[in-house]
């Protein structure tokens, strides 16, 4: 095999793997479109599949091919996911409420001092 035409072959599979690295990365929470660009639908498993539980929910890529390189995802691990997700914005926004309330309280001592030395 001529060795540029080996290289060119090794870089393809390289970036093939990337792209699916990519994909797959993204596989977070609930998404709204595929990597493709595609909306995804809300499918169930027909009873007919035997690798799931029949009745199983997946988001889907509207042009689902199994290549990797489009959405299928398990409807409950993307609901724990997202659920997540939603848990450490709390998490964040409660953090941050404690910060203002702290705020609160040294600004009215700040406004207590100044009227004293205006006093």
């Amino acid at each position: 095999m001529d060795p540029n035409e080996e290289r060119r072959s090794m870089k393809a599979l390289k970036a093939h793997f990337d792209t699916l690295h990519f994909v797959t990365d993204s596989m977070q929470g609930i998404q709204e479109r595929c990597a493709c660009g595609q909306r995804l639908v809300r499918e169930r498993a027909p009873a007919e599949v035997f690798d799931c539980l029949p009745g199983k929910r997946f988001f889907t890529c509207k042009e689902y091919k199994d290549d990797g390189m489009h959405y299928r995802q398990p409807w409950v691990r993307a609901v724990e996911e997202e659920l997540g997700f939603m848990k450490m914005r709390l998490e964040k926004c409660e953090e941050y409420k404690s910060l203002v309330v702290k705020l609160e309280v040294e600004n009215q001592e700040l406004k207590a001092e100044v009227e004293k030395l205006l006093a």
